[in-house]
């Protein structure tokens, strides 16, 4: 096991900026993952801690020491990389064999570590079988045993599930979860799916343009994003200019009571999220709550999404309240915890 400090990461490619000013923390034994979109610098990241590229400025930690100039075969990393690339020449077990032959493991431990690793990763009974002739899911699981058997400090995982299909790619997240659950490996991966980062992390850091936006639990980015830009990346739909007067935000939908805010007369940012609007049907009756009407909707299983006009703003509404119609009278009722409203937009006042 092994913590990793980014400090005042910053990482340019002639005069372009891909990283800047990236600082995280991960404790020994945790799993953090690099989350955003294509282009944020996430595997450039990861290529740093591996010693595959050299950052332009800051630090990088391996339990305490600094590593910056260290050549990756003496970081006590190891990385599993989108592809498995494995050695079509050799058998399964050879092919997790191959790093402990290199650092010199007799054959007796190199044969007791295979055989741990092959079950863990469950893959009993294949150590004999060329690689050619496993499914995309099994190659995959080699690349990770080979990379397990090692016991690193830090393992690095660059989007290894993004090539198998949507079941597969469950199966492999419980697999590694299981697996670093058991076996306490500090892990980083990086990973564009926030639903396989929301589920996986126990630390989570949103890249956005080169930029850290936000790190903590997956519970702090998705329930108290820090900025819009947060909120919206996890699926925030409802942003409302508004001034906060003595608890209550006053915007163009009314006057809406909120919790854990401050700054009265300041402009304000809020927002709440589709699935925390509670939404009834008019014909039921409650009191309350903010008048408006169907104009669309689309069904996604468990929940129908709708939009709804409110006089002169439409609310996205994520809500399992049965088939909508169009033109439907509804009202909505916005919980006041749900709400959350962002710090002063000087630009605005």
């Amino acid at each position: 096991m092994g913590s990793l400090v980014l400090k005042d990461l910053a990482i340019h490619y002639d005069r372009q900026v891909v990283v800047e000013d990236f600082n995280l923390a991960i404790g020994e034994g945790e799993m953090a993952a690099l989350l955003g979109p294509s282009g944020a610098g996430k595997t450039t990241i990861l290529k740093a801690v591996a010693g595959l590229l050299a950052p332009t400025r800051g630090d990088i930690l391996i339990d305490g020491r600094a590593v910056n100039t260290l050549p990756p075969e003496k970081r006590d990393v190891v990385m599993v990389f989108q592809k498995p690339l494995l050695f079509p020449f050799m058998n399964v077990a050879q092919n997790i064999a191959f790093g402990l032959k290199m650092r010199g493991d007799g054959s007796e431990r190199r044969r007791t570590a295979v055989s741990r690793i092959l079950e863990l990763t469950r893959l009993e009974g294949l150590g004999g079988r060329k690689v050619h002739a496993l499914s995309g899911g099994q190659q995959q699981r080699v690349a990770l045993a080979r990379a397990l058997v090692l016991e690193p400090a830090v393992l690095l995982m660059d989007e290894p599930l993004s090539n198998l299909d949507a079941n597969l790619r469950q199966e492999m997240r419980e697999l590694i979860l299981s697996i670093q659950s058991e076996l306490k490996i500090t892990t980083l991966f990086v990973t564009h799916d926030q639903s396989e980062a929301l589920m996986m992390a126990q630390r989570l850091a949103l890249l956005l343009g080169g930029r850290l936006r936000q790190a903590g639990t997956p519970q702090d980015l998705f329930h108290r994003p820090a900025d819009p830009e947060v909120a919206r990346f996890f699926g925030g739909g409802n942003f409302f200019k508004g001034r906060l007067q003595g608890g209550v935000f006053e915007c163009a939908l009314g006057r809406l009571p909120v919790s854990a805010a401050s700054g009265n007369g300041h402009v304000r940012t809020a927002t709440i999220r589709p699935e925390d609007i509670q939404l009834t049907l008019d014909a039921a009756g409650r009191p309350g709550g903010l008048a408006g009407r169907v104009v669309r909707t689309r069904f996604e299983g468990t929940a129908t999404r709708a939009w709804i006009e409110c006089d002169v703003h439409e609310v996205m509404v994520l809500t399992a309240a049965g088939e909508l119609t169009l033109g439907q009278e509804v009202r909505l009722h916005f919980p006041p915890e749900k709400i959350r409203v962002f710090p002063e937009d000087k630009a605005s006042e």
